[in-house]
């Protein structure tokens, strides 16, 4: 409220005092005190005045409100927004600390793969010297594999005790999921699409493909029985 509307308020209601004082000293009623309408008066200024703060105060109290609701709008999205970052950069973590985990069980299982194939070369060779000589490298062979075979279960233990786990193919139907075929033969005595050998173990990592296996499946001619 301006000065000039107070002011025309303030006389406004000075004068309705003096004419309700008046009726009542027509009316034989006792002169009402001047100071009591100043008393009035005042009140009456001081109730404005308060509305008025009220009023401003209510105002300024609604626009923090919304300053401070605003404010915190932005902190929730920027929270919001830290939190899928740091999910993003803990499951990227993750992945790749899986695809480096996997890449070594593909290196050991791979040495795996070389100590078998020298195992069975081992075994399987034929000396051709004379007799004593003969005696001597058998045993030195014998050794040998034997030295490898515990390499071999060695290296298989630590595998899987990764959750490694071997696919089992022969004389298992075709799984596309987790076998690939390298070729066919053609055997009566097993249906078709059965694995008859096997030329690559497959593997599971925790029950995920980790290797394919690569196998010869059996694939009848056609009329055989």
């Amino acid at each position: 409220m301006d000065e000039c509307s107070r002011e025309s308020l303030v006389t406004r209601f000075r004068t309705f005092l003096e004419e309700a004082a008046h009726e009542g000293m027509e009316e034989g009623g006792d002169e009402p005190s001047l100071d009591v309408a100043d008393d009035l008066v005042h009140l009456y200024l001081a109730l404005t005045g308060l509305k008025n703060e009220v009023r401003i105060e209510s105002r300024q109290f609604k626009e923090a409100l919304d300053r401070f609701r605003a404010l915190f709008d932005v902190m929730e999205a920027d929270r919001l927004a830290l939190a899928q970052e740091m999910e993003r950069r803990r499951v990227a973590g993750e992945e790749r600390a899986q695809r480096s985990q996997g890449a070594m069980l593909l290196e050991l299982i791979g040495l795996r793969d070389r100590l078998e194939r020298s195992v069975v070369m081992i075994q399987a060779h034929q000396p051709s010297f004379p007799a004593g000589l003969s005696h001597r490298e058998t045993a030195w062979r014998s050794g040998m594999a034997e030295g490898l075979q515990m390499l071999l279960r060695r290296l298989e233990q630590i595998l899987y005790g990764q959750g490694i786990a071997v696919i089992e193919t022969v004389d298992q139907p075709l799984d596309p999921r987790t076998m690939r075929v390298v070729g066919v033969e053609d055997r009566d005595d097993m249906a078709s699409g059965v694995v008859v050998t096997e030329d690559l173990k497959g593997y599971l990592w925790n029950g995920q493909l980790l290797r394919a296996a690569e196998v010869r499946t059996n694939k009848k001619r056609e009329g055989a029985s």
